[in-house]
C-alpha cells in the first residue's frame, strides 16, 4: 500500500544515524529519475537508497574511528563522505517528491488522499535533504560532549 511506501521512504532517513563498524566500498550513484515511479518502482529505488545510506552509515562510523581524538581530522573526513552522499540522497528526495507527485496526480479526486500526500512529501522531502546536515550536527554534538563543552561550533 501507499502508506506503507510513504513510512518505508520516511523510516530510510532516520537510518542515516545507524552507524556500522564496517567500512564500505565508494557509492554507486544512482541517476534515474522517471518523470513518474509507480509503486514498485518506488519501493525499489527506496531499498536502493537505504543500502547507500547504510553504506555511508559504515564509512562514517569508520572515518569517525579512525581519526578518534583528531576533532579537525574528523569532521574534515566526515564532511568529505557526506559530501559525496549528498548528490544520491538529494537524488532519492527528487525522486520521492516525483512518485508523490504522481500518486497525488492520481488522486486529485480525492481530497482526503491528496492531503495525505501532500502532508508526506511536506514532511519527508526536507527531512531526506537535510540528512547531511543533520548527520554533521549530531556529530558535532558528540564531539562537544566527548571534549566537555556543550556549545556548539560555528
Amino acid at each position: 500500500m501507499l502508506t506503507r511506501t510513504l513510512l518505508a521512504a520516511t523510516a530510510v532517513a532516520a537510518l542515516a544515524g545507524v552507524a556500522h563498524a564496517q567500512p564500505a566500498a565508494a557509492p554507486q550513484v544512482v541517476q534515474e529519475a522517471p518523470a513518474q515511479l509507480d509503486e514498485a518502482a518506488f519501493e525499489a529505488r527506496a531499498d536502493r537508497f537505504e543500502v547507500q545510506v547504510d553504506q555511508m552509515s559504515r564509512e562514517l562510523d569508520a572515518a569517525v574511528q579512525a581519526n578518534a581524538g583528531d576533532r579537525a581530522a574528523t569532521l574534515a573526513a566526515v564532511d568529505e563522505i557526506l559530501a559525496r552522499y549528498r548528490p544520491e540522497i538529494d537524488g532519492f528526495a527528487d525522486d520521492f517528491d516525483a512518485f508523490i507527485a504522481g500518486q497525488a496526480a492520481q488522486a486529485a479526486d480525492d481530497p482526503e488522499a491528496l492531503a495525505q500526500l501532500n502532508a508526506a512529501r511536506d514532511s519527508a522531502i526536507p527531512v531526506i535533504r537535510a540528512i547531511p546536515d543533520q548527520i554533521r550536527a549530531g556529530l558535532e554534538q558528540r564531539l562537544n560532549a566527548e571534549a566537555g563543552d556543550e556549545t556548539p561550533t560555528p
